[in-house]
């Protein structure tokens, strides 16, 4: 099952129900002393640890850890921001117990000695306004530090749904996050994803309970990862069909044939729109390539778009997957044509076999006819409202993909990075996407295990891949997997 992503009223109705359940004050303990593990791990005894603490529970957090830390042996000075005590009881608590036993307690940052490890702990998901004058500093203190950065629960300033900076003001930037009771949706997209760096999920031994968005984690899709039968021959894995490639795309296409093939469809065929296409891939001539239409009944899944262009052929070939009843996948010009014309949509939204639609955030702004900030503004909701509109099952791609279905059950994909920021990219995507379809795996694993490995073939690239470097890199991954060679806990 996928980890929980709690949004805020859920959130909160868990640490209220906990805190009534515990000792007063165990939870934000708990919390404290999580921080406090982890520091322990990457840092060693007396080394200098400050602490940035806010006014509300997440300073209250703060103190828990700096408590923590004092009783490991570190050496330990805590800030306290924009007042001279916490203002919620938990935490004036906290602080008071901080203060008993002896802690140091300064009212600005930049008085403090050289740290080796910061801490943020100004303002958990509570935060309703932008980061503004002692809290604004106290944020550039520590982005300025050279230590290590951590967060408690969610970087100060980060919107904890949406990972955009609440009112456009730039907060904390750190290297761990340390989230409690459940991951948070920020902190993998839109600027979260940077600003968050390394999230760590404790758990506070509670019993987070089950919601409609969660992370997609391996588990999700374990039965793609199980070894093939022996008795098995290529009509068993399928066979994909590729619509697109109009001249000056043709590549288009071609990585989406490569990506499908590679990741394990029996036969890959791609109907090419341009007369000008080659005849053989010299690549991967196991693809088979066409200009003229194909039978689509004959196919395990269609792949629509990838390069197809706006020509009366195109939007032709576009309807007649569209009304073929097996498993179909819409990305770049078939968007765009859907956009455009709302009875392509309507075709669309009354089809009966599964239809996976992948616009980036430029497509799914189209789709909705609003502006891209509006989609980046709160990328689960307009990932939802794209799946609600079409039917499809909607992957929002980009940082943090978002993956909805109709149901309105969410998940946000936790790999990749900027490597995959590259011409072609999606159409890889794409055709990994039909390859999981036409090996007959179910809705859920197809989706999310193509997505999930198309983030992870970039892990250890920081420059220089491709869209082919892609392919090569996921079904590499895949094989490993499979094999038992890759540790997928």
């Amino acid at each position: 099952m996928s980890q929980q992503i709690l949004n805020l009223d859920e959130l909160h109705a868990l640490e209220h129900r906990y805190n009534n359940l515990l000792p007063e004050g165990e939870l934000m303990r708990r919390a404290g002393q999580a921080v406090a593990n982890t520091i322990d791990t990457i840092a060693q005894k007396g080394q200098h640890v400050v602490i940035i603490c806010g006014p509300g529970n997440n300073g209250g957090d703060g103190f828990a850890c700096a408590l923590a830390l004092k009783q490991l042996g570190y050496r330990v000075t805590c800030a306290l921001i924009g007042c001279d005590k916490p203002k919620t009881p938990d935490a004036l608590g906290m602080f008071r117990a901080w203060e008993n036993a002896g802690g140091t307690t300064i009212a600005d940052p930049y008085n403090a000695d050289k740290a080796d490890v910061v801490v943020d702990a100004l303002f958990g998901t509570g935060l309703k306004k932008a980061l503004s004058g002692d809290f604004q500093d106290a944020a550039m203190w520590f982005n300025e530090r050279q230590a290590v950065h951590i967060s408690i629960d969610v970087p100060s300033g980060l919107d904890a749904m949406t990972g955009n900076w609440v009112g456009g003001i730039k907060g904390c930037m750190s290297d761990i996050t340390v989230a409690m009771l459940a991951p948070k949706a920020g902190c993998y997209m839109n600027v979260g994803a940077d600003a968050a760096g390394q999230v760590l999920v404790e758990e506070l031994d509670v019993s987070v309970p089950l919601s409609t968005v969660g992370l997609i984690e391996v588990d999700d899709f374990r039965h793609v990862l199980e070894p093939r039968d022996k008795h098995s021959h290529k009509g068993t894995y399928g066979h994909v069909v590729v619509i697109g490639g109009e001249t000056g795309t043709v590549g288009a296409a071609l990585l989406a044939g490569r990506a499908a093939l590679k990741l394990g469809a029996g036969k890959v065929t791609i109907e090419m729109m341009s007369d000008r296409a080659p005849v053989v891939d010299p690549l991967y001539p196991e693809l088979m390539i066409t200009t003229e239409a194909c039978d689509l009944s004959q196919a395990s899944c269609l792949v629509v778009g990838c390069g197809l262009g706006f020509s009366a052929k195109a939007k032709e070939r576009l309807m007649a997957a569209i009304n073929t009843p097996v498993p179909l996948v819409l990305d770049a010009d078939a968007l765009r044509i859907m956009a455009e014309d709302l009875s392509v949509q309507d075709a669309v939204l009354a089809r009966k076999a599964h239809t996976v639609i992948t616009p980036h955030p430029g497509e799914a702004a189209a789709i909705l006819r609003c502006p891209v900030e509006k989609v980046q503004a709160d990328r689960i909701q307009a990932a939802r409202e794209i799946a609600i509109q079409t039917g499809a099952i909607s992957i929002l791609k980009g940082i943090g993909s978002v993956v909805t279905l109709r149901s309105s059950r969410t998940w946000i994909n936790p790999t990749g990075n900027a490597s995959l920021a590259t011409a072609g990219s999606g159409d890889v995507l794409a055709g990994m996407i039909g390859a999981t379809f036409a090996q007959d795996f179910d809705l859920v694993s197809s989706t999310l295990s193509a997505v999930w490995l198309h983030g992870q073939s970039a892990e250890g690239y920081y420059a220089g891949m491709t869209a082919s470097d892609i392919i090569v890199s996921a079904a590499d991954t895949l094989d490993a997997m499979r094999s038992g060679e890759y540790d997928v806990e």
